[in-house]
């Protein structure tokens, strides 16, 4: 029974990565995410639901589309898949499964899943883009400041009252955080891509222990390093033109180091590392 529960999780993951990459395709470009239909960005098609299963639609059409047969960004596959994986993986933390169904469990894994797909949606706009849209910090502050709350609900009702005072100093933080985030996009639409990283590895410690962070920080650096290595020796002979258009997606790299880091937790609580 726990594999079709978990197998239910997968899909509802992948369902989540499909809209993922309409959202990190349209965000941008300040196109609506709810209502207008999905078509195909090439030749501008509708398309049928047929053509909107995750990773199966893609598979069968060989990575192409069915009306125009222009090549699908892999990142579309990769995406649905590494999302349903997210969830699963979220569940098996958590111990969530058939047969300790709880309004706290759900509750929990709801909040995660949601902090992930906030991390994926940022990860993907910033590869493509170099950028952090500010409408993603607000989603993402906004999903801490519900974890912070149901923490205090849950420490309230336990009596924990060290954690009681913790969880009110991160609330008071959080808003502070919601209010910077939404006055700075009512103000202006440009943004300032140091302090948007910021904004961003503090909602990533507010919302995980601090040494996760500190860790994710780390390897984000490391993978810096060596990207700036490569490009070093790849740009050796380029104008200063061409070496300045290699901005590198650093919030990517975060969140890349910070999933490598998350996994990789779970794995050696599960003494398989």
């Amino acid at each position: 029974m726990n594999i079709i529960f978990y197998l239910f999780i997968f899909i509802i993951g992948t369902l989540f990565g499909s809209f993922l990459t309409l959202a990190t395709y349209r965000i941008p470009l300040h196109k609506d995410i709810t209502h207008e239909h999905s078509f195909c960005p090439k030749c501008n098609h509708k398309l049928s639901f047929f053509d909107l299963i995750p990773i199966f639609s893609y598979l069968f059409l060989k990575g192409k589309c069915r009306y125009c047969k222009k090549k699908i960004s892999p990142r579309y596959f990769f995406f649905e898949l590494l999302t349903g994986l997210s969830f699963v993986l979220i569940a098996l933390s958590l111990e969530f499964n058939i047969y300790n169904i709880t309004i706290n469990k759900i509750i929990e894994f709801s909040i995660f899943a949601i902090y992930i797909v906030f991390l994926l949606l940022v990860a993907g706009i910033d590869l493509k883009n170099k950028k952090i849209e500010k409408s993603t910090l607000i989603f993402g502050t906004t999903i801490l400041c519900i974890n912070i709350m149901y923490q205090y609900i849950s420490a309230t009702m336990d009596g924990t009252i060290y954690n009681l005072n913790r969880i009110i100093l991160y609330l008071v933080f959080t808003i502070i955080l919601l209010i910077v985030n939404i006055e700075s996009i009512r103000k202006t639409k440009k943004f300032d891509y140091c302090i948007d990283i910021l904004i961003l590895t503090i909602i990533i410690s507010l919302f995980t222990y601090e040494i996760t962070t500190v860790l994710s920080i780390a390897g984000c650096l490391l993978i810096i390093g060596i990207r700036s290595l490569i490009n070093k020796i790849y740009n050796k002979g380029k104008n200063k033109k061409e070496r300045n258009n290699n901005t590198m997606p650093i919030a990517f790299y975060l969140i890349s180091s910070h999933f490598i880091i998350l996994i990789t937790s779970y794995l050696y609580s599960l003494n398989l590392l």
